[in-house]
């Protein structure tokens, strides 16, 4: 049997001591909260809906801290840099923590070894809009149409790398469709031409489609969900159309530097996890087309590996490459 020396086994008593009086202290000031993207978009109000709450049962504010650039990568190098202490935050989402990673040699931190990932808040659906004008009703009809006129059907993106490109390439490796990859500089230019008849398709959320379909100006073939989306309730899922698990969602959560002591993460999962669960929170979190989660701990820090994987996958399979 290994005997652990008496100065090691004080050092590492000590230690244990003082990680229980943090964690016990916890929060004795405010918290920060990076969000990768800039004041004003879905994210940030997000994060502010959550956030407001959820510091008024810590007892301490919670400060939301902008900070956009290099599609979310300079916030979360700065998270996985910050001291494991608690009180700097990340509203973490796939596109950092699954998409960026498998894009980027060298991202500035890893996805999984650099951070403690708390809990999952969001999931954001994307569905698959064309013109009325494309002779199909469903995903199976789009991708029959696609193989009847190859070369000829094209898919908008909001920019290479994104998940909306890399949902159609997940889209052709499962169903076999003949798509050919057109990307924008943002969803706005994207739509824009979907709905000039430039291009034919586009993945896009549900948010930001709704109001086309619902005036007759798009089509919606279907949810990349398991369920159906409270939002756009008529359109099927791609498991309901016969192409199953082509379940994508841009999902958000929160996320801490590694070795935040467990006591403090799961007081924030807890807190967290009891707004979720307020209808007004739900509710006006579904204006912003999303659906609430709050998986935590392991369950939470699973997904985001397989989220690592699968997009890693897609990213070789396809040969992305960002100019």
């Amino acid at each position: 049997m290994t005997r652990i020396p008496f100065r090691s086994f004080l050092r590492l008593l000590l230690l244990v001591a003082a990680t229980h009086v943090c964690a016990q202290n916890y929060p004795n000031k405010p918290i920060r909260l990076l969000v990768p993207f800039a004041a004003g978009g879905s994210t940030d109000v997000a994060a502010r809906i959550l956030g407001a709450p959820v510091g008024q049962a810590l007892g301490q504010n919670i400060v939301i801290d902008n900070r956009p650039g290099s599609g979310g990568m300079i916030a979360t190098q700065e998270t996985a840099r910050a001291n494991a202490d608690g009180y700097t935050l990340l509203h973490s989402s796939g596109a950092q923590m699954g998409i960026s990673p498998a894009l980027h040699a060298k991202p500035g931190y890893d996805p999984i070894k650099s951070f403690a990932h708390v809990i999952h808040l969001t999931d954001t659906p994307l569905v698959l809009v064309v013109h009325p004008a494309l002779p199909a009703a469903s995903p199976k009809e789009f991708v029959a149409y696609t193989l009847a006129n190859r070369g000829k059907v094209n898919a908008a993106s909001t920019g290479n790398g994104t998940y909306t490109h890399l949902t159609i390439e997940l889209f052709r490796a499962q169903t076999g469709a003949d798509l050919t990859h057109v990307p924008y500089k943002g969803a706005a230019p994207a739509m824009n031409d979907l709905l000039g008849r430039q291009v034919q398709s586009l993945f896009t959320s549900v948010a930001s489609a709704q109001q086309h379909i619902a005036a007759g100006r798009l089509k919606a073939l279907g949810i990349t969900a398991p369920k159906r989306s409270r939002s756009l309730a008529d359109a099927p899922t791609f498991d309901e159309s016969g192409i199953p698990n082509l379940h994508v969602s841009v999902w958000t959560g929160i996320s801490v530097p590694a070795g935040v002591p467990g006591a403090i993460t799961t007081r924030l999962a807890q807190e967290f996890g009891r707004v979720l669960q307020q209808p007004d929170i739900r509710e006006r979190l579904a204006g912003l087309g999303s659906e609430t989660a709050g998986q935590s701990g392991e369950a939470f820090a699973r997904m985001v590996r397989e989220d690592v994987a699968r997009w890693a996958k897609v990213v070789k399979s396809a040969n992305i490459r960002l100019e």
